[in-house]
């Protein structure tokens, strides 16, 4: 697993990238992780990432603001800007066909880039964990949303987001996220993006990621979810993934939030053999 940067139009952009490539044979998997504070490639997709290298060239970029990536904010028009950001990476890297995969905030990007009329990136196919539907404003989302850089409050973070406790009483990997949130300027970038006018937005249409026209995504789609996601409603899926005209939904009986870590054995089969079906 090759930690890399490349310049996307002048914003220092940093990813991980393992396995070989197949061009005209296989597509890339692109891996796009989730957005809490001190979310990045790494400590998404560690635990999935080698074992798909195993068949499949792979990319991991962190986010705007995200990671090791330049600590930038659109505030005109931050969801596009991010798959616009995207966009121009897989362009650099000379990817023409990739399956994509989202964690969390990432699964509804790829949903909604792959339901528009002329969809962004090269999709092939799209694997969403923990993402699409509704994101109920609860307790468990304030927690996320208020953290205030410490170490304490990380450890609160992560008891958010799994339901395996042995992630919250690993001091290492509490320290190692910790330190992940407190890279210069991750704070305020992922802060940044809660940002929410105290006022109606004249003449302002309902948020694209709010309202994906789901009957329109022409790809397969796999769809993870966790029975113990404090995160989101119960079966919420329910009401978008029998929308998509080639889903199939995969529910992990023992993950909360973070479904392909809590449960990365069982997320790599699945998905890997879901690959197979496509790809033969």
């Amino acid at each position: 697993m090759q930690s890399r940067t490349i310049a996307v139009d002048g914003i220092t952009t940093h990813y991980f990238e393992a396995g070989e490539t197949h061009k005209g044979v296989r597509p890339t998997i692109l891996l796009l992780h989730s957005a809490e504070f001190g979310g990045c490639a790494e400590t998404s997709w560690e635990n999935n990432l080698p074992e798909f290298a195993r068949h499949y060239h792979v990319l991991a970029p962190d986010h705007l603001g995200f990671g090791r990536t330049d600590k930038l904010m659109d505030f005109n028009a931050q969801f596009d800007k991010r798959i616009w950001h995207i966009k121009r990476f897989v362009e650099a890297m000379n990817v023409n066909a990739a399956h994509v995969m989202g964690s969390s905030m990432s699964g509804g990007l790829c949903l909604t880039v792959a339901a528009r009329k002329n969809p962004d990136w090269p999709i092939v196919s799209v694997v969403c964990c923990s993402g699409g539907g509704e994101a109920p404003d609860n307790q468990d989302r304030k927690t996320l949303n208020t953290y205030d850089g410490s170490k304490e409050h990380m450890r609160r973070v992560l008891d958010v987001m799994f339901v395996d406790k042995t992630w919250v009483n690993d001091e290492a990997y509490v320290e190692r996220r910790w330190k992940l949130s407190r890279i210069p300027g991750a704070w305020e970038a992922t802060a940044a993006a809660r940002f929410k006018a105290p006022f109606p937005r004249e003449g302002a249409a309902p948020a694209e990621r709010n309202s994906i026209h789901y009957e329109a995504i022409k790809v397969p789609v796999l769809v993870f979810a966790g029975k113990h996601d404090g995160l989101r409603n119960p079966g919420y899926t329910d009401g978008f993934v029998p929308k998509i005209p080639d889903a199939r939904l995969h529910m992990f009986e023992h993950a909360g939030h973070m479904g392909n870590i809590e449960c990365a054995d069982e997320f790599n089969t699945t998905t890997l053999a879901f690959l197979k079906s496509i790809d033969g």
